[in-house]
């Protein structure tokens, strides 16, 4: 069988892709800047506990220089609602610890995104079981009563529909 190679790979003045990403202008800022995010989100996941890093991705940093100072925003995003309390009930210290190690981010803001889809997080739907909760021949007794002695009104028709779900 005949391997078939690209032309480029038989040539000694081959490069890899990374060396022309690196030198082409747009492209080279964008390469730069998803490097500095994937540092940043490394960074940001060493400082947080072991529990908390599974639910949580560096979506960006925002820089906002219309007041006095410059401010850069470190926007988190949270694979769920319980992701997002516990990393916020952090911020202050995560902050801090990231301003020590020389970080310029002076604001973190959490938000819940569930749709970014990231390898590491399980958003599928969780399972339920069914309801197996069965009222007592006593308790459909009782409810049928109930239903025979009400007047024609909506607490009448949810309790017959109660029964009718129970039989």
């Amino acid at each position: 069988m005949r391997m078939f190679t690209h032309h480029a790979h038989q040539t000694p003045a081959a490069k890899p892709l990374n060396d022309w990403l690196a030198k082409a202008g747009p492209v080279s800022a964008l390469m730069q800047t998803a490097r500095q995010l994937a540092s940043l989100e490394a960074e940001v996941l060493s400082l947080l506990p072991q529990g908390m890093r599974a639910g949580i991705a560096v979506a960006g940093v925002k820089t906002d220089d219309r007041g006095p100072q410059m401010e850069r925003t470190l926007l988190l995003l949270a694979a769920h609602g319980a992701a997002a309390a516990r990393v916020r009930q952090v911020v202050p210290t995560l902050l801090s610890r990231l301003q020590q190690r020389g970080s310029q981010v002076t604001a973190i803001r959490v938000r819940v995104q569930p749709e970014v889809g990231r390898g590491d997080w399980d958003t599928s739907p969780v399972e339920r079981k069914p309801r197996t909760a069965n009222l007592s021949p006593a308790g459909l007794h009782s409810m049928d009563v109930l239903a025979h002695n009400l007047e024609a009104s909506p607490l009448k028709d949810a309790v017959e529909a109660l029964l009718a779900r129970h039989r």
